[in-house]
C-alpha cells in the first residue's frame, strides 16, 4: 500500500513563494497616476494597484507611439518610476501598468512637460493652492476656475500646495476622498499637472499629532529624522539635489530649481518641547537659534545663484485678521516662523513667500526686518508701500545692486482654497489687501519672465481681485546718453514724519522737486538746483501743518524730465 504523503504545513510557504515568483497581475488603478519632482531631464511617476505587480512607464512624443520605456522590477501597489534621459521643456505622452500590461494608457490626459533647464529664461506659471483638501464644494469651484482661467490664458506648469492638504487629519482615506478624487479634487489634472508642497498642520495629525484625543493641543516628541505618515509617503520631492540646490536628505523640507526660480519649501510643524526635536523654534524667542532645518536652509540660499527665490510653508508669519499672528496668539507655530524663518530668508533676498493656515487671502506690501507683532512695524519696515499694481506705475521694485539691494519681500496668505472664515477686518500694518469671508475662496497665479513676477488672486467665481507685480532692476549701470536721471525712489513709504527722495543725475541739470495733491496743486516746493552727476538725496518733512493723513505725489523734474511717484501720509 502505497503511504500518503502530507503537504499541508508546506502549502503557505509554496504560495507565499509562487506569488514572489509570478506577481499577480493588477486588475485596477486605485490612485494616479500623477508626477513628482518634475526636472529637465527627469520626473517620477506615481501610481498605486489594487495587486501586487512591477512597475513599467511607457512614453514618448506621439500619443499611440510611445516606444520608450522605465521599469521598476519590485512588485508593490505603490508604483515609483523615475522617467530620465528626457529633453528639456519638452511634452511627452506616457502610459502606465507592468511589464505584462498596460492599466492605463492612449489617453490625451496623460502627458508631461519637462521643466527648462538651468540655462533657460523662459516664462513660467504655477498655480497655488492652500488648505484645500476639504473635499467640498469649494475646492471644486476653485479648481473650475483655474481650468476657465487657464483655458482664457494659459495653462500652469505646476501646482503648489501650501499645507492642510487633506481635512482632518491627513489620513491616506481622506487624501484618496478628497484631494486624489475627480468630483471636488485633482485626480483629471493631476495625469498632467505635476506638484510640489509643504505640509500643514492637518496633515501632521497622521504623521505626529499636533492635538491629543480631546482636541487640546500638543507639540509633537519625535525625531524628525524619523516621522512618517500618509503625505510624506505620497511625496516623492528632490532631496537629493538632483533639482538644484543643497541636498535636505528629508521629505520634510527641501529646494529645486525651476526655470529662473530657486524654490525653497520649509516645515512650519516641527516644533516640540523637546528641544532636540524643535527645528521649527516654538516658543524660543532668542535670535541665536538654531536647527538642521535652519542650517540648511542657510547654507542652500547662500549656494543658489538663482534670479527669483520663492519660500513656501503653512503657518503664516503675518495675518491682519482677529489678532491670528499676534506675539500673544495661540498660533506659535505662526510666531515661529517670523522669529526664526523671516531674518534668514530677508538676508539671501528672498522675494516671496507663501503660506496658508488662516482661512482667507491676504497680501503684504513690499517689507524687510519685522520679526515682532504688528504694533512693532513702522515706516523703515516699508521697502514699497505702494499698491505693487504696475498698472499704475506702482510695481515694486527689488534692486539688484546699490542700497537697496536685495531687500524687500512680499507675503501672501492663500488659505481659503475650500475653506473661508467669517468676515471680519483684516487690520495689519504690513498688509495692503486681504479678502475674508465664509463664501470667499480663491487660488493664485504667478507667472514669472525675466526680470518679471507678476501675482493675481483669482477667486472661485473668476474675480481677479488683487495683483501684483515685483520687478528686478539695476541701481546703477544706465547708459549715461539714455536718460537725464534714474533710481528715483522715496523711503520710507508711507510717511509718518520725515521720508527722503533718492535719485540719480546722469547728466548735468536742473532740478526741481515738488510734492502735489492728487487734484496736481503744489502743497510744498521742496528743492531747486542745479545738479552734477551723481547720487543724491532730498529729506522732505511730512511734519508741517500742510501735510494731512492722505496721498500725495513728489514730483521730480530734472532738465525737463518729469517723473513721479505716489506716496502716503500717515498719523
Amino acid at each position: 500500500m502505497m503511504k500518503k504523503i502530507y503537504l499541508y504545513p508546506l502549502l503557505p510557504f509554496l504560495i507565499l513563494t509562487a506569488s514572489f515568483l509570478s506577481p499577480v497581475q493588477a486588475q485596477n488603478i486605485l490612485r494616479g497616476p500623477y508626477l513628482q519632482s518634475q526636472g529637465p531631464h527627469s520626473i517620477i511617476v506615481r501610481w498605486r494597484t489594487d495587486s501586487l505587480t512591477d512597475s513599467r512607464v511607457y512614453y514618448g512624443n506621439t500619443l499611440g507611439a510611445m516606444t520608450l520605456h522605465a521599469d521598476s522590477t519590485t512588485p508593490t501597489t505603490e508604483h515609483r518610476v523615475l522617467v530620465s534621459g528626457l529633453t528639456p521643456l519638452t511634452e511627452y505622452y506616457y502610459s502606465v501598468g507592468s511589464s505584462s500590461q498596460v492599466l492605463r494608457g492612449n489617453d490625451s490626459l496623460l502627458y508631461f512637460k519637462t521643466a527648462p533647464d538651468s540655462n533657460s529664461h523662459v516664462p513660467v506659471r504655477f498655480w497655488v493652492i492652500g488648505d484645500f483638501g476639504h473635499g467640498n464644494q469649494g475646492e471644486a469651484d476653485v479648481r473650475e476656475a483655474y481650468l476657465r482661467y487657464a483655458e482664457k490664458t494659459k495653462p500652469a506648469d505646476m501646482q503648489i500646495w501650501l499645507g492642510d492638504n487633506a481635512y482632518s487629519d491627513g489620513t491616506d482615506a481622506e487624501f484618496q476622498n478628497k484631494v486624489f478624487d475627480t468630483i471636488y479634487g485633482y485626480g483629471k489634472l493631476f495625469t498632467h499637472l505635476p506638484f510640489a508642497s509643504t505640509s500643514g498642520n492637518h496633515d501632521y495629525n497622521s504623521i505626529c499629532p499636533w492635538q491629543d484625543s480631546n482636541g487640546l493641543p500638543v507639540l509633537c516628541n519625535q525625531d524628525p529624522n524619523t516621522q512618517t505618515g500618509p503625505y510624506l509617503n505620497l511625496i516623492d520631492p528632490p532631496t537629493q539635489g538632483e533639482l538644484g540646490g543643497v541636498p535636505s536628505n528629508l521629505k520634510l523640507f527641501y529646494s529645486m530649481d525651476y526655470g529662473d526660480i530657486h524654490f525653497i519649501v520649509l516645515n512650519s510643524e516641527l516644533g516640540s518641547y523637546n528641544a532636540a526635536y524643535n527645528w521649527t523654534g516654538v516658543l524660543n524667542t532668542s535670535q541665536s537659534f538654531t536647527s538642521p532645518m535652519l542650517d540648511w536652509l542657510k547654507a542652500d540660499l547662500a549656494a543658489t545663484t538663482k534670479k527669483w527665490k520663492i519660500a513656501i510653508w503653512h503657518q503664516c508669519p503675518y495675518s491682519g485678521q482677529d489678532n491670528f499672528t499676534e506675539e500673544n496668539s495661540v498660533q506659535i507655530f505662526c510666531t515661529a516662523t517670523r522669529h526664526h524663518f523671516n531674518p534668514i530668508l530677508e538676508q539671501y533676498g528672498v522675494d516671496l513667500v507663501m503660506n496658508g493656515h488662516d482661512h482667507n487671502y491676504q497680501r503684504s506690501y513690499l517689507i524687510n526686518g519685522h520679526y515682532g507683532g504688528k504694533s512693532s512695524f513702522t515706516a523703515a519696515n516699508l521697502i514699497n508701500g505702494t499698491s505693487g499694481k504696475d498698472s499704475l506705475g506702482e510695481a515694486y521694485i527689488k534692486y539688484t545692486d546699490g542700497p537697496l539691494a536685495g531687500k524687500g519681500a512680499v507675503y501672501v496668505v492663500e488659505g481659503n482654497s475650500s475653506e473661508g472664515n467669517s468676515y471680519s477686518p483684516i487690520d495689519h500694518p504690513a498688509i495692503y489687501y486681504g479678502q475674508a469671508c465664509n463664501t470667499c475662496f480663491g487660488s493664485l497665479i504667478v507667472d514669472v519672465n525675466g526680470d518679471r513676477l507678476d501675482a493675481y488672486y483669482l477667486t472661485s467665481t473668476d474675480s481677479i481681485l488683487d495683483q501684483f507685480t515685483i520687478k528686478k532692476e539695476a541701481w546703477t549701470g544706465i547708459a549715461e546718453e539714455q536718460a537725464e536721471f534714474d533710481h528715483f525712489y522715496v523711503y520710507p513709504n508711507p510717511i509718518h514724519h520725515q521720508t527722503a527722495v533718492g535719485y540719480q543725475v546722469l547728466k548735468p541739470c536742473d532740478v526741481k522737486i515738488d510734492v502735489l495733491d492728487l487734484e496736481g496743486r503744489v502743497v510744498s516746493a521742496s528743492y531747486s538746483g542745479t545738479r552734477q552727476p551723481g547720487d543724491y538725496q532730498e529729506k522732505i518733512d511730512f511734519s508741517k501743518p500742510q501735510f494731512a493723513e492722505g496721498t500725495y505725489l513728489i514730483r521730480l523734474n530734472c532738465g525737463g524730465v518729469v517723473k513721479y511717484r505716489k506716496v502716503m501720509k500717515m498719523e
